[in-house]
């Protein structure tokens, strides 16, 4: 009759041990995920500011040729045809300057974020991959570590069995 209390018990020690050790095991993959959706929250910010860029690069490029538009007009209409055709040429070869060095600066932008969407690409496969290694293994471990833990717990049962003739409490 004691060994079936020594059953329980021992019963209980190793599944309140294999409980704490599967909250660990979950717990690895809950950093996982949170790893993942990092990643993807900062990918998600490099592709926005990529186009944010583009779009205030648009609107600066707009408003830098209605500004030339409505100044060459009121030229027109002040000082005559002549100063706002040299006003135009002058505003076009500065606007193909200011282009250039835009051109530049924009394509070291692209440049930049391209690299940065690359190593996070590159980052999230290898990633991956290390969290499917890691999945299989957790997987083997779990296998091994229950085997492991039933042998522990026939073993500690036989042995409270083969030295409960000699106890003197029963």
């Amino acid at each position: 009759m004691s060994a079936v209390k020594y059953d329980s018990v021992i019963d209980a020690m190793w599944e309140q041990w294999s409980k704490g050790f599967n909250t660990l095991l979950e717990n690895n993959k809950q950093v996982e995920q949170w790893t993942v959706k990092a990643l993807e929250q900062q990918k998600e910010f490099v592709n926005k500011a990529l186009e944010q860029a583009q779009q205030v690069d648009h609107q600066w490029k707009q408003e830098v040729e209605q500004l030339q538009a409505k100044v060459s007009e009121n030229l027109r209409k002040t000082a005559g045809n002549v100063a706002a055709d040299s006003y135009d040429q002058w505003a076009n070869r500065v606007h193909e300057t200011i282009q250039k060095l835009q051109q530049v600066s924009i394509d070291q932008n692209k440049t930049s974020y391209q690299f940065v969407q690359q190593a996070q690409e590159q980052y999230q496969q290898t990633l991956s991959q290390v969290m499917e290694e890691q999945q299989k293994a957790r997987e083997e471990f779990q296998q091994v570590s229950d085997a492991y833990i039933e042998q522990l717990k026939a073993l500690q049962k036989s042995f409270l069995q083969s030295i409960e003739q000699y106890s003197l409490v029963k």
